[in-house]
């Protein structure tokens, strides 16, 4: 047998080097020519219009929507909180008009589920999410029973002795309400009642704090109070005789009050953890979204125009807002809180038909329009970049 040269035993191996020698030669050679004719390195910019977009860096923070949802429903929402991302709790109407029905919703699936019916406007909401108070009125009672409702188990537990309303939680665990004469704490477990304030006793501390000669230039507005972060503190908005103010009471010293610097309206305020409060109203004659500054006494315009609501996440880092334009029309915002301005202020919805409330619950906005006889519930779900 004749033997195999040695092109013909090693040609695929010689072939496939050469090629290889070639290729990276080539590119070698090909930089090197460019530099000979190029001293040094440049940048080429080409013109923008050979491009749909700009070339640029994304902004340091950008506001994605996620999802939304819109649920229609034929019967009115009067208010509304937010359980959790799935689950609202809604003052309804009933089909009758005679009263008010505390329902459950959950958006998912469309399932509602009626808590207690013929009940007083309102929910409160523990902050864990876990409890609920309420009232219902009986046609056979002359007052109101009050019940704690559990989220978890659906149970109902009667309250003794308790005709407040206009109610906040402090903690998870207790809560102050008003019953039309006093301002009382109200422990959950036990039933306890512990005398706050009297409405007169609160009114006259106002009138002596801010140096006004009459008590009866104030009005406690009972629908818009909070408790500090602490649990050391109430906050209640007050109408004085010309202007708006917000004062802070202690809960375990009556002689400890703060007033704050009155405006000319305020509709909405929120206290935040440094102290500062966001407050939606008239500075100046110049409505829109203020920030008030606790160190100076001062109010800052974060936005201007008619707002009609607003609601912080639980971080204070983002911020929704409802703002009114001319035409009847309107706007629903998301932006995020900065220190002396808002970022990226972006609009996610328009023309939501009366308009009612917007609240925030994790990453997820929710906002409700209504009227007497059908209702629609938005669910927005952001992620930042």
């Amino acid at each position: 047998m004749k033997k195999r040269g040695f092109w013909s035993r090693h040609r695929d191996m010689l072939m496939l080097s050469g090629l290889l020698i070639v290729f990276v030669g080539g590119i070698f050679g090909i930089g090197s020519l460019f530099s000979i004719g190029h001293g040094k390195p440049r940048t080429v910019i080409l013109p923008d219009k050979q491009f749909n977009s700009r070339l640029a860096p994304p902004p340091s923070s950008t506001i994605q929507i996620e999802s939304a949802t819109k649920l229609p429903n034929d019967f009115a929402i009067y208010d509304f909180e937010v359980a959790d991302s799935n689950t609202i709790i809604l003052n309804r109407s009933d089909r009758s008009y005679t009263g008010i029905k505390l329902s459950q919703l959950h958006m998912d699936d469309n399932l509602l589920k009626d808590i207690a019916t013929n009940t007083e406007y309102g929910i409160t909401l523990s902050p864990n999410k876990s409890k609920l108070v309420y009232s219902q009125y009986r046609s056979t009672q002359a007052q109101k029973t009050t019940y704690e409702y559990d989220m978890k188990t659906g149970e109902h537990r009667k309250l003794k002795n308790d005709n407040s309303y206009s109610r906040v939680f402090v903690g998870n665990e207790s809560y102050i309400g008003y019953d039309d004469l006093v301002f009382n704490m109200v422990e959950l477990k036990t039933g306890k009642k512990h005398e706050l304030y009297s409405y007169d006793e609160l009114v006259a501390k106002v009138a002596q704090t801010s140096n006004i000669s009459s008590a009866d230039d104030t009005l406690i507005m009972l629908d818009l109070y909070e408790i500090s972060r602490d649990l050391s503190r109430v906050y209640v908005l007050v109408k004085l005789k010309e202007n708006y103010a917000v004062y802070s009471f202690s809960l375990n010293d009556k002689n400890d009050i703060t007033a704050y610097t009155p405006a000319q309206d305020i509709q909405q305020f929120k206290v935040l953890k440094n102290g500062d409060m966001l407050i939606q109203g008239m500075i100046n004659n110049e409505q829109g979204l203020y920030r008030y500054r606790a160190d100076t006494k001062k109010f800052e315009l974060l936005v201007k125009g008619p707002i009609w609501s607003f609601d912080l996440d639980e971080e204070e880092s983002r911020i929704a807002y409802f703002l009114t334009l001319e035409g009847q029309k309107n706007e629903v915002h998301i932006a995020y809180l900065n220190d002396r301005k808002l970022g990226s202020d972006t609009v996610i919805y328009r023309n939501i038909d009366y308009f009612i409330k917007l609240k925030w619950n994790d990453s997820n906005l929710f906002v409700v329009g209504s009227s007497m006889e059908k209702s629609e519930l938005y669910r927005f779900s952001f992620r930042a970049w």
